[in-house]
């Protein structure tokens, strides 16, 4: 697989969930091995690169910053590339945060559809982990990567199967949404169809200690799925909205590694700051990991 990048640039611009002020992105083609580069005219850049970025510890966003200069909320945006496959973008920003639009990432899918991609002459490669790792806590959340296998009907023992199989479960404690699961094998097709148009959520009741924190400023029941104590305020888009969300951020997130994840998934009630764990492990354990093709 070549690595690829977008053929003409685009921009949005909208409110951040968070902190609800207006935000700006012009996302730009990149020549092969530029990576994924986040850009501020005031300060140094980010470059999304392998071993090099963790995200911050937060709850409700992914957060990453290089000195003074930070991003937040870009698992949407970040979902999609590595949904696209997309290994080499200039993404100029200006504002704390990736725009909401409509809580989901079907505005990036549609922009990415309309301008086409481009593959680029430098090989692809993806990441996996050399052996089984886990994460679980005493809530019940868990988070497994199992490595990539060796094909083995090829002649070359170097080539493995690069796609990313998935399980995840969610159970919320709420008798609105309850718990649900989804599995198979990763895919632009699925993303698009399946998983681009879940929006972010919340339930009403948490919105007071968000907005005393100062969160939560940007959302409206057009960005938002909001969870009542007996019925929701807003139409879902899916019966299982939520769950899609969450793979939606949990793929997100795990893009924050700079590569394509291979292996199978296997992950129970995370959030963005037990996923960030991931990228955390890579920088601790750079030899548990591989780069394969």
């Amino acid at each position: 697989m070549k690595q690829r990048t977008l053929k003409k640039e685009i921009d949005f611009e909208g409110v951040g969930v968070h902190f609800g002020l207006l935000s700006k992105i012009k996302i730009k083609p990149a020549s092969a091995n530029t990576g994924i580069v986040f850009k501020n005219p005031n300060s140094p850049d980010i470059k999304i690169e392998i071993g090099k970025v963790i995200p911050e510890i937060a709850m409700y966003a992914s957060i990453v910053k290089n000195g003074a200069f930070a991003i937040s909320t870009l698992e949407h945006l970040m979902a999609a590339i590595s949904a696209f496959y997309l290994d080499n973008l200039e993404i100029e920003i200006t504002g704390i945060e990736v725009p909401i639009l409509d809580g989901s990432a079907l505005a990036f899918v549609d922009e990415f559809l309309r301008v086409g991609i481009s593959e680029q002459d430098s090989e692809k490669t993806f990441l996996t982990p050399t052996e089984i790792i886990k994460f679980e806590d005493k809530d019940g959340r868990i988070l497994q990567i199992t490595p990539a296998q060796k094909l083995n009907n090829n002649l070359d023992n170097n080539k493995f199967d690069t796609n990313l199989y998935y399980d995840y479960f969610a159970d919320f404690a709420h008798p609105l949404v309850g718990s649900s699961r989804l599995s198979g094998t990763f895919s632009t097709d699925y993303f698009v169809s399946s998983i681009a148009a879940a929006r972010t959520f919340g339930f009403l009741d948490q919105l007071p200690l968000l907005r005393k924190h100062g969160l939560a400023k940007g959302t409206t029941l057009g960005n938002t799925v909001v969870i009542g104590e007996e019925d929701f305020l807003n139409e879902k888009r899916f019966e299982d909205e939520f769950i899609r969300h969450k793979l939606l951020d949990l793929i997100g997130d795990l893009a924050l590694l700079g590569k394509n994840l291979a292996g199978t998934i296997k992950a129970e009630k995370t959030g963005h700051s037990f996923n960030r764990l991931v990228v955390e492990h890579y920088i601790k354990n750079p030899d548990k990991w591989i780069l394969i093709s």
